[in-house]
């Protein structure tokens, strides 16, 4: 019992270290400064969304661990969203509704993503405009550096050998090889 609780324990761990990590990432000056992503409460929620579904779409294509290991990040981030809301002074009445809103939204724009970069970097741009930036009007540059972000997290993301994917952020060199 002592034995599968301190497993319990550890998995948890790994899994909030997950999470931290891609929050770390999504919360880059660099994304807000030069990426023109808007610092708001939408504009972290939109980056955290951007990073945990690529990382999680490469966890789910290795395996079955993977996979399960996938739904216990998306959890977790539900769980901290969950947390924030409350931290932000919203009731128990209402919490119950965002977050089924924030956990469709993450859906739709993972779908969105991975449509956009099949189809072409036009539609990309219309995705990003409309999701990432929201109400806010990029500059051309601000989208270029954004699509040149994403390419280059999605080339580190997909080089990770299969054996070592859950190991993303324990060597912390995650954003020198990104940006």
């Amino acid at each position: 019992m002592y034995f599968k609780t301190f497993k319990n324990i550890q998995n948890i761990n790994e899994v909030k270290s997950f999470y931290d990590s891609i929050v770390s990432l999504a919360r880059n000056p660099v994304l807000y400064n030069k990426g023109g992503v808007p610092d708001t409460l939408d504009g972290r929620f939109e980056l955290i969304v951007l990073h945990c579904h690529f990382f999680i779409r490469r966890l789910v294509s290795v395996g079955h661990t993977e996979k399960e290991f996938s739904q216990k990040v998306i959890n977790y981030m539900v769980t901290d969203f969950d947390r924030s809301l409350r931290e932000l002074g919203a009731g128990d009445l209402s919490v119950g509704k965002k977050i089924k809103f924030m956990i469709s939204a993450y859906y739709g724009r993972a779908n969105a993503y991975d449509r956009a970069i099949k189809e072409n970097c036009k539609t990309l741009d219309d995705v990003l405009k409309k999701n990432l930036y929201g109400t806010n009007v990029p500059k051309d540059e601000e989208i270029k550096f954004i699509k040149k972000y994403i390419k280059n997290l999605l080339i580190f993301i997909n080089s990770t050998d299969d054996n070592k994917v859950k190991d993303f952020f324990k060597n912390n060199i995650v954003i020198e090889k990104i940006i």
